[in-house]
């Protein structure tokens, strides 16, 4: 039929249909928003869905990340309450000869984690993984001509790839590339991949710098004008700026580019957010620290450690956070490196930490220092199920994962603060609008923490209680944690004498809204102010109150 041929009444009909099937095709085609990390002043907010969303991960074991393992490992990320599984991808596996790629396992174990209706970080093994070339293709390794390593301070080649060689470089992003290609195209409707660590823990393990002689000609000349300019320093020499840090600085500079330009290289094929891990080092926080801490003997030189940040900021734009692994056991030492790397410019991320200390310094992380995200090293232990080790930190996330939404509104804010048992501290007061907060640290069966004459059969082997409390409003609170009370007054110096609870509950927030499931209970004794108790297996309370 011509078109001069069809009356008004069918071209309406036409036209009605066209602009129905048009606008119903955005809908059809529209992928869920890519992850980003969102900087509003010093407060940094990680969207994944376009929803605030704090990574409650778990990493898996450097060997791991293979499909079989990684099904087995199933309810060991369940049993860790994890919504979030961060797992390596390694060069060697994915580019076994030059140019020739193989996915299929790096497909598999994608399918798996997002049929278990979880997010993945993953973690690109290249060039670096712990200071060294481990997981490099045999085809680079065995081409030392075309693909140099480090000449260590004895004139002999070390196991790391010099940061300073085209040819690594190039290897390396290309690989990078292929495989950001591929996520985009089997991932891009699902987003379950939503961050990328390029390399891991970066740097040069055994030697202060590359000593070859390219490497010595760079040194020998000036420190590059645009970072002189950056780090707002005068020109000179790379030993006149930066003294005795002068050959770690210059390799954190070789290091912090050659990574940049493999992560921008990503980021223009598939831009998800990117972050580097950092072996920590330097001024005392090396965890070898009965041995001189030097870069390149007890940790990686070149890597993103506290002293590095500012060149690392400065030389490495694509790289969207620094995200140091903390295995120390001291509580001052872990809160020190806390406050290094929670930056205006650096949204703080930790990826890999450990042992006792992590069950509280996850409290401390996320409700002081405004942590996007928490992940333990090691969750696919104990043959499937959870490591003992880890049932601390899996109870943390039980009790925290329903709170999200809630808390990470509030994360930055003077309305959400941690109390954290320590060795000594048996108490702690939380300072609010209307109201003060005592929490007292009350393990069940062992004398308070920092009784003098405490029987050694009853000294506690680590300490256990945590709380988080969060100011919902004028008179609301949500606590969470384990091991304690947490008690209400008015704020010293208001004309109130006294507070009582009218609401008190335990339960859970269902879609954002709160869904009391226990009945709360109450201590309103003549000389006891409104008091919740946290038993050992942990409790989230909701509680309203008033002053009189």
């Amino acid at each position: 039929m011509s078109r001069t041929s069809r009356s008004p009444r069918v071209w309406r009909v036409v036209r009605v249909c066209g602009l129905l099937a048009c606008a119903a095709l955005p809908a059809v085609a529209q992928t869920k928003p890519i992850p980003q990390l969102v900087r509003k002043g010093d407060k940094f907010t990680f969207l994944v869905d376009g929803k605030p969303f704090i990574m409650l991960g778990g990493q898996v074991g450097n060997f791991s990340a293979l499909p079989d393992r990684m099904e087995g490992a199933r309810e060991s990320f369940r049993a860790m309450h994890l919504n979030t599984v961060e797992y390596p991808v390694y060069w060697n596996v994915i580019e076994p000869a030059e140019g020739r790629f193989d996915f299929s396992g790096f497909d598999q174990i994608l399918r798996g984690i997002r049929a278990q209706g979880l997010r993945a970080v993953i973690l690109w093994f290249g060039t670096w993984k712990n200071g060294a070339m481990d997981w490099a293709p045999n085809w680079v390794k065995a081409d030392p001509a075309r693909f140099p390593r480090v000449i260590g301070p004895g004139g002999k080649p070390i196991r790391v790839l010099s940061p300073h060689s085209r040819a690594n470089l190039e290897a390396d992003r290309k690989a990078y590339v292929a495989m950001m290609r591929h996520l985009r195209e089997i991932d891009e409707a699902d987003r379950t991949v939503i961050m990328v660590q390029v390399e891991n823990e970066p740097g040069l393990l055994g030697s202060p710098r590359d000593y070859s002689a390219e490497s010595n000609r760079l040194f020998a000349g000036p420190v590059p004008e645009k970072l002189a300019a950056s780090l707002k320093t005068k020109p000179g020499s790379w030993k006149e700026v930066f003294g005795r840090e002068a050959e770690e600085a210059f390799s954190a500079y070789a290091v912090s580019g050659y990574i940049n330009e493999v992560a921008a290289a990503g980021k223009e094929i598939y831009p998800l957010p990117t972050y580097v891990n950092v072996w920590n080092g330097g001024y005392g926080t090396n965890d070898n620290w009965e041995r001189y801490d030097r870069p390149g003997e007890t940790y990686p030189s070149g890597g993103a450690v506290a002293h590095m940040l500012d060149l690392w900021k400065a030389n490495a734009p694509a790289i969207d956070a620094i995200a140091s692994d903390i295995y120390h056991q001291s509580p001052i030492t872990y809160l020190k490196i806390l406050n290094a790397y929670r930056r205006p410019d650096n949204p703080l991320l930790i990826v890999e930490t450990g042992r006792g200390i992590a069950c509280r310094a996850f409290f401390y992380a996320i409700a002081d220092y405004s942590a996007i995200g928490f992940g333990p090293f090691g969750v696919d232990g104990a043959g499937g199920g959870l490591r003992p080790d880890m049932a601390a930190i899996a109870a943390d996330f039980r009790l925290f994962q329903s709170t999200i939404p809630v808390i990470a509104e509030l994360q930055g804010t003077p309305h959400l603060k941690a109390a954290v048992e320590e060795t000594g501290i048996g108490a702690r007061n939380l300072i609010f609008g209307k109201y003060d907060v005592l929490v007292r640290f009350n393990p069940p069966g062992r004398a308070p923490a920092g009784t003098i004459a405490q029987p050694a059969a009853a000294a506690p082997a680590e300490p256990s209680a945590r709380v988080m409390v969060a100011e919902l409003g004028l008179d609301e609170f949500l606590v969470m944690g384990f091991d304690s009370s947490v008690e209400w007054r008015p704020a010293q110096g208001s004309d109130y004498t006294a507070a009582q609870f009218l609401e008190v509950g335990e339960g859970v927030y269902e879609n954002g809204v709160w869904k009391q499931t226990v009945a709360g209970s109450t201590s309103q004794g003549d000389y006891a102010g409104p008091t919740v108790r946290l038993p050992a297996q942990g409790a989230l309370m909701r509680v309203k109150l008033m002053q009189y």
